[in-house]
């Protein structure tokens, strides 16, 4: 039997541009923490068990943001639509008040809802993986949101424009 062993591992932009032909949704992940509220963009959103419910995404640690992800207990999904393109910008811009003049409401958990006609997942923190230069959080899901029309929209679909 031969073995063969791989001296060379793939570097984080390779990686990146393989995964741009990944067809995903794109999301927008929201939290209040001790009256600190933080949001990002995130496709990195998927299921993870259906008994119990559970949902995970990934942040990275250099996010402005991180702080709070890695303290929270709430966390809340909007999977945006195609007519939610505004808010990849105002949600992906690093460093920035994302939250400046845009109507938002708390959710069951406290965890600000910024758009009620897409599908949504509000969630209760389950647990925190270590993962890299990224922190997988995984969440219970304590309520959800399912809209009658829905055309989301994809990073092919938003990159794409």
């Amino acid at each position: 039997m031969t073995v063969t062993t791989v001296q060379n591992t793939v570097d984080g932009a390779e990686l990146r541009r393989a995964m741009g032909h990944w067809a995903t949704g794109i999301s927008v992940i929201t939290t209040d923490h001790a009256g600190t509220v933080a949001g990002l963009v995130s496709n990195s959103f998927t299921s993870v068990s259906l008994e119990p419910a559970l949902v995970s995404w990934a942040v990275d640690k250099r996010s402005s943001s991180f702080d709070v992800w890695n303290s929270t207990d709430n966390f809340a999904v909007h999977i945006l639509s195609e007519s939610d393109r505004g808010l990849v910008q105002r949600f992906v811009a690093r460093g920035t008040d994302k939250f400046a003049g845009l109507a938002w409401e708390p959710g069951a958990l406290g965890s600000p809802i910024v758009a009620d006609d897409v599908p949504r997942i509000e969630c209760r923190l389950w647990q925190r993986v270590d993962a890299g230069d990224h922190v997988i959080l995984i969440g219970e899901a304590v309520s959800v949101s399912d809209p009658e029309s829905f055309r989301p929209l994809t990073n092919h679909v938003y990159w794409a424009k």
